[in-house]
């Protein structure tokens, strides 16, 4: 199986509670008369994609502290344990960017109020490798790179803050669709308070949405990337059979290609829609900051249940314009866009002394200490 279908089908296992799937793969496995046989085919499959995406994209022990599998970029700018802060802030960057789109606002955040950042290179952007394949670079693969990247700086259990433009917004929504039990609330508190989440977004021009605005040219680029691959095919099939292996063995060739291969998923990027999105939109997203003018993730809050908390609308700017300057909004200032309304554990100017704080920059192996 493909490491792309894994994805799809792992995604599905993974929002089962881990006891249920616990009991269904012990029923499997131990050829319970009473489970159907066709339920124990479709178990002992999920299984097996499980297994195999922790081969690609490992969750290590921290004792062993293992190098993750694809190798990606991330960086981690971590504020003193004493006292802890109140929220970590992990920022993601989208399409044809990378964390240094980021590094000015990461590092006012950490050093002018005490936050703890983490930033994270998606899979082919800055420094991080491409994988072995074109067809593997979805946005399944960059879902279970931020798991890992939160996983790695053991921040599972935090209050987390995820800003990110773009692509990057897509893929926040759907970790938080993919693994409720890192994002929502206690099960008990959900209960009582159904909005309540243990997490933030907040999303710069962010994709996951549905685009169905006139002007929108997200579908148009989704069926002209679809076509151009198509195309490819059927060269390869009737005129050049050599041809799959030079576009996966010609690094300039196969880095633009695994870009395109993205805009296959736009403007939603396996984000489900419908009421599962509206869940993840009204529980979830805290603040949303967008151009005056988008072709390509226009901004329709008719997505939103209720009307987002925060709403602020950049004049005289597109989504290009926006994720360019995206390090020079100044975004860092605003103390409500990043905590929680009642955090005082850290007010006022900065309290992380320029040695007392680490930075721990990931390559799956560098270490770099604060100077």
């Amino acid at each position: 199986m493909k490491l792309v279908d894994a994805l799809d089908v792992e995604a599905k296992w993974c929002i089962l509670p881990p006891w249920i799937r616990a009991c269904f793969l012990l029923r499997a496995a131990g050829h319970d008369p009473t489970f159907p046989a066709l339920a124990r085919r479709y178990v002992l499959l999920a299984h097996h994609c499980h297994d195999r995406i922790q081969t690609h994209l490992s969750i290590p022990s921290y004792s062993l502290r293992l190098p993750s599998r694809p190798r990606y970029f991330s960086c981690v700018l971590e504020a003193p344990a004493s006292p802890p802060p109140r929220r970590r802030v992990v920022l993601l960057h989208g399409w044809l960017m990378t964390h240094k789109d980021w590094k000015q606002t990461a590092w006012k955040l950490h050093r002018e109020h005490g936050y703890s950042v983490l930033l994270v290179d998606f899979i082919g952007h800055g420094h991080s490798p491409l994988l072995d394949t074109i067809d593997d670079h979805g946005p399944g693969i960059l879902v279970h790179q931020v798991r890992d990247a939160l996983v790695r700086a053991k921040w599972t259990d935090a209050k987390i803050t995820i800003a990110a433009p773009s692509l990057g917004s897509a893929i926040a929504l759907r970790y938080a669709q993919l693994f409720p039990a890192h994002v929502y609330a206690m099960f008990s508190v959900c209960i009582l308070r159904d909005y309540l989440c243990r997490d933030k977004i907040v999303m710069l021009c962010g994709a996951g949405m549905p685009a169905t605005r006139w002007y929108a040219i997200t579908p148009t680029m989704r069926r002209t990337g679809g076509a151009f691959f198509h195309l490819l095919d059927l060269v390869a099939d009737r005129y050049l059979p050599s041809l799959p292996h030079v576009l996966e063995n010609v690094p300039w060739i196969k880095a633009p290609l695994s870009l395109v291969w993205m805009m296959r998923f736009t403007p939603e990027h396996q984000v489900e829609s419908g009421a599962a999105l509206h869940k993840v939109l009204d529980r979830c997203v805290s603040t949303v900051i967008w151009s005056h003018l988008d072709v390509l993730h226009p901004l329709e809050l008719e997505h939103f249940r209720d009307k987002p908390p925060q709403v602020i609308m950049l004049p005289y700017t597109d989504h290009v314009i926006l994720c360019s300057l995206i390090d020079f909004l100044q975004l860092h200032r605003d103390r409500r866009l990043w905590g929680d309304d009642d955090d005082k554990t850290n007010e006022g100017k900065a309290k992380v002394h320029p040695v007392t704080g680490s930075i721990h920059a990931d390559d799956n192996g560098i270490q770099l200490k604060a100077c």
